[in-house]
């Protein structure tokens, strides 16, 4: 099976045993890899009731076709479960080389079910798998057990959870180098199996229908994709501070306010004062990781913080000190949290204590104080143990549930669909709950769109085909989340078909990319209303729905009904129930049960 070994290891750690399953041929031409695949194996293996903190759920480290490989910026991989923020689907993708060594380990994914009842090890190294006892390494960082692991086996690559994970935060994330999967919380799900790690090394190389054609391909195409990306490359995720800064894009003061300052001492420009490095993932020629040196808090070339981090912890908190923002990004990566929901949430109870709802003693700008609770999150310690059940649970806690900016439990990252109305059907509808990275309307309504595909850019303060463009942009990242492949990699869509077919032996067409995109969607969908979803929950926070006073967006809001009617439309799904009708499952050739 070109494009794949065939197999998957699945570890039973109450058992403490492995096996493997078979690549599903049938089922890879029709989702692919990564969460396509995934969100079928899922639907079909896991509870929809389970607890997903218990030794029912399920976790699914997967592969793509392309890893491994030459593809452009194809080193990624994703993990699967049961999220225990939101209770429905968990996803959460990550780069590095733990992909890439993952494949050449001689399996496509690792499906982890059971709990043990010892902290864990899981290590495969060309085929062979083991387990060993991770009593030494509980209560490390993620930053000491990856040394520990390299010192004791060598060149591996490593995915693990720190002591976040351990204690169960809800937003806790899986490490790899300082890479991280860290949205949905699955660093709690592997840290309630008591899997402290995963190693993966070999030398096992992805096998190719047309190698020579396809490496050719892959080397010209990355060269193009580098010298377009070159801004990127130059100055990271940040450089977003400022753009986002002129669409009132960027959350301030907990999406209260529109003017920070202070910005200019957080962008690109300023975090290139502190930076010392670069750095790379797997077969990527962009680039965009930064790595930052603090001489004065003896810390040498860590990676630096991305412009989701600078915001959650920068402008939503009214926070213009870059270094510690590093440091709490730092922080973020050692204990293995995510930093959009531990930023957000500690945003979220600093507006509780301004407008009086609470009394945790915290303010806006005060950086030493977030410091703190980030320490005090990951190890449950006083208000970090209420805080690390996220910012709904502490709603709750405090009867303030409209105030939490949130979608079905998981927190809204640094997007605002005031400033690009399409967010709000990307934030409403995402398997996920809240996330920017099901669909990028933002950037397809600045010019990054796929005319190919039908998305295309739009004036970002109206409603009308929002819903429609929204879905389309769903499904070309649903399928790019499949191959895997990087959201950052503007590689022309019939190229990636190209590889495809060239790694995989298909005739496969562009009209195919959002037929296997929605697939992936609508399979999604299908284990969400298993779990408990209902059309009512697809709405978002009234802070939201409330014009900003003086802004450049001249008091616009979405019209989240109208672009949701859109959506369904364009699905057809049943907008009353939130089903996807016969024909559309039909249509995608989905058969369930």
């Amino acid at each position: 099976m070109s494009g794949f070994h065939g197999k998957i290891l699945v570890a039973d750690l109450s058992k403490m045993e492995t096996r493997s399953i078979t690549v599903d041929k049938r089922i890879s031409t029709l989702f692919l890899g990564g969460s396509g695949y995934a969100s079928h194996l899922l639907y079909e293996l896991l509870d929809p009731v389970s607890d997903p903190l218990g030794p029912d759920n399920i976790l699914l480290f997967m592969t793509g076709p392309l890893a491994g490989t030459l593809a452009p910026c194809s080193g990624r991989h994703v993990v699967c479960g049961k999220s225990p923020i939101t209770g429905q689907w968990g996803e959460s993708h990550s780069g590095g080389h733990f992909g890439a060594k993952l494949k050449a380990s001689g399996f496509d994914g690792i499906l982890v079910t059971g709990v043990s009842e010892i902290p864990l090890t899981l290590d495969v190294s060309d085929g062979i798998v083991s387990l060993h006892t991770a009593e030494h390494l509980w209560g490390m960082t993620t930053e000491e057990t990856q040394k520990a692991l390299k010192s004791d086996q060598g060149r591996i690559q490593a995915a693990c959870i720190g002591p976040a994970g351990e204690n169960l935060v809800k937003f806790a994330s899986i490490v790899n180098d300082e890479r991280v999967a860290a949205r949905c919380g699955l660093g709690a799900v592997m840290g309630s199996k008591k899997l402290k790690a995963i190693t993966v090394s070999g030398s096992q190389s992805t096998p190719l229908a047309a190698p020579d054609e396809f490496n050719e391909l892959a080397r010209s195409s990355s060269k193009i994709l580098g010298e377009a990306m070159s801004m990127l490359r130059d100055q990271g995720t940040a450089m977003y501070i400022d753009i986002g800064m002129m669409f009132n894009d960027v959350p301030i003061k907990y999406f209260q306010e529109i003017e920070f300052n202070d910005a200019d001492l957080i962008n690109a420009k300023s975090l290139g004062e502190i930076l010392t490095g670069r750095s790379a993932c797997h077969s990527c020629p962009i680039g965009c990781g930064r790595r930052v040196t603090l001489h004065e808090y003896n810390l040498e070339n860590i990676a630096g913080p991305e412009y989701q981090t600078l915001a959650a912890f920068g402008t939503n908190l009214m926070v213009s000190d870059l270094k510690k923002i590093a440091i709490m990004n730092r922080l973020c990566n050692q204990y293995g949290m995510d930093t959009i929901s531990c930023g957000s949430t500690i945003a979220f109870a600093t507006y509780l204590c301004d407008i009086g709802k609470a009394d945790y003693g915290l303010r806006w700008n005060d950086p030493d104080a977030v410091i703190e609770l980030i320490h005090a999150i990951a190890r449950r310690q006083e208000i970090g143990n209420m805080l690390a059940d996220g910012s709904l649970s502490l709603a709750k806690s405090l009867g303030a549930e409209d105030l939490a900016l949130h979608v079905k439990g998981l927190e809204i990252p640094n997007h605002d669909p005031r400033a690009f109305s399409g967010m709000a059907t990307i934030y409403t509808t995402a398997s996920r709950g809240a996330t920017h990275l099901e669909g990028d309307m933002y950037s397809v309504d600045m010019g990054a769109d796929v005319r190919e595909l039908g998305i295309t850019s739009g004036d970002r303060l109206e409603n009308e085909g929002k819903g429609r463009i929204a879905a389309r942009a769903q499904d070309f990242r649903a399928f790019c989340d499949s191959v895997i492949i990087c959201h950052f990699a503007i590689v022309p869509p019939r190229t990636i078909i190209e590889l495809l077919n060239l790694a995989i032996g298909t005739s496969y067409q562009i009209d195919d990319i959002l037929r296997i995109g929605a697939r992936a969607v609508t399979m999604k969908r299908l284990f969400n209303l298993q779990c408990g979803l209902k059309p009512q929950d697809e709405r978002l926070p009234k802070t939201l729905l409330t014009p900003h006073a003086k802004s450049v967006t001249d008091d616009f809001v979405p019209d989240v009904d109208s672009q949701l009617q859109d959506y369904y439309e364009y699905r057809d799904w049943d907008r009353g129930t939130g089903k996807p009708r016969d024909g559309a499952l039909r249509e995608l050739k989905i058969d369930v049960n």
